[in-house]
């Protein structure tokens, strides 16, 4: 599990050190730095998987992220000539890198490295097949879906927009679902669909999920019924129904998917979903956190968060290991520099205190409308 993140001259930070638990949430006003602690972890992926490898330099544009040259990295409030980033894996330092600063390249040469693999060997699940990624902008519901055959059986791929989704619940519909916290206790069955089901009717009532995979025409068809009574209605396809089911089924595929020892990090996983589906959503990623899974998880929901309260309140997951971030802009010096305050979660799911603008709208709103 990553336990610290160091970030020196990235982005929003002049320098930034964040501690994490196994359940991360990342909140704050637009443009205040949240994605960019994100990207960190997601460029030093993508420079490890895509050929250069975090020795040989920082990928800054390709198929996972893509935030544009050297210049589009650097704080703009830094006085060094290098971007650095350190990752501790468990309490250990297991990456220590740091990036030669060039305004008009993609690619920013190492200058100083240190990465190390324990014994394990598969403890770091941010560099491989333990990881999974899930963007803010994901696949728009379609009636087919084309078929990536090869990365979803080597490496479970679910695409970073969830478009392998529809191809892993076809493939792996009746595999046992490994972690007992998520299991559904309404699930018909302990496999992969079943759960999903169960899940999706927390959202909807009465949700079928059925996901098909055309070999002869390597395409997915995916669709949903529901119930009516005793009966079941006509499968309606994804372009049919609400944006909602299309948005939430890769994310519950990769929490219903996970083992023990992986990394999810989701944005938005509200995303057109009804107040009380966020809630769930809430609940399901807390489970995920107490049986194993490190998720990192940026929202602007507090229906989302509240769902983690009731979750550490119904002891779903340890209080202690789940964190919140809230993400400010302040001007010190004439620089705007990010902050991050850090309430806590009590045992009872109350929280430490609220930072202004933390979940405060409606307060604010309702202030107004309740004036004579």
């Amino acid at each position: 599990m990553i336990t610290r993140v160091l970030m020196q001259n990235f982005k929003a930070f002049k320098e930034a050190e964040i501690n994490l638990t196994a359940l991360n949430l990342f909140t704050g006003l637009n443009g205040m730095g949240k994605s960019s602690f994100l990207q960190s972890l997601l460029l030093l992926r993508q420079s490890e998987i895509e050929g250069i490898t975090l020795l040989g330099g920082l990928r800054l544009k390709g198929n996972l992220i893509d935030i544009g040259k050297g210049k589009d990295a650097y704080c703009v409030n830094a006085t060094d000539d290098y971007i650095k980033f350190e990752v501790d894996i468990d309490y250990e330092n297991m990456i220590n890198v740091s990036y030669k600063y060039i305004a008009e390249t993609d690619i920013l040469p190492g200058i100083n490295e240190k990465i190390m693999l324990d014994h394990r060997g598969d403890n770091m699940a941010l560099l491989t097949n333990n990881f999974k990624y899930l963007r803010a902008e994901r696949i728009a519901p379609e009636h087919n879906y084309k078929a990536n055959l090869s990365a979803v059986q080597r490496d479970g791929f679910l695409g970073y927009k969830g478009e392998n989704a529809g191809l892993f619940i076809a493939l792996n519909k009746l595999e046992p679902v490994t972690l007992e916290s998520v299991k559904h206790p309404l699930a018909k069955a302990n496999n992969l669909i079943s759960n999903i089901d169960a899940w999706m009717n927390e959202i909807t009532p009465g949700t079928h999920v059925i996901s098909t995979y055309y070999n002869d025409l390597d395409i997915v068809k995916l669709s949903y019924q529901f119930e009516t009574g005793s009966d079941v209605t006509p499968e309606f396809s994804p372009v049919n129904v609400g944006f909602g089911f299309t948005y939430t089924l890769p994310i519950l595929t990769a929490i219903l998917s996970a083992k023990k020892g992986d990394l999810i990090i989701i944005e938005n996983p509200e995303s057109h979903l009804h107040p009380h589906g966020q809630a769930k959503m809430g609940e399901l990623i807390a489970k995920a956190a107490n049986d194993g899974v490190q998720l990192i998880v940026e929202s602007h929901s507090d229906h989302l968060l509240n769902g983690i309260r009731i979750a550490v309140k119904n002891k779903d997951v340890d209080f202690e290991e789940v964190s919140i971030f809230y993400f400010e802009r302040d001007v010190k010096n004439n620089e705007h520099i990010t902050t991050i305050d850090q309430p806590t979660i009590d045992i009872n799911g109350r929280l430490s205190h609220k930072p202004k603008g933390f979940f405060d709208e409606y307060s604010k709103q309702l202030d107004v409308l309740i004036k004579p």
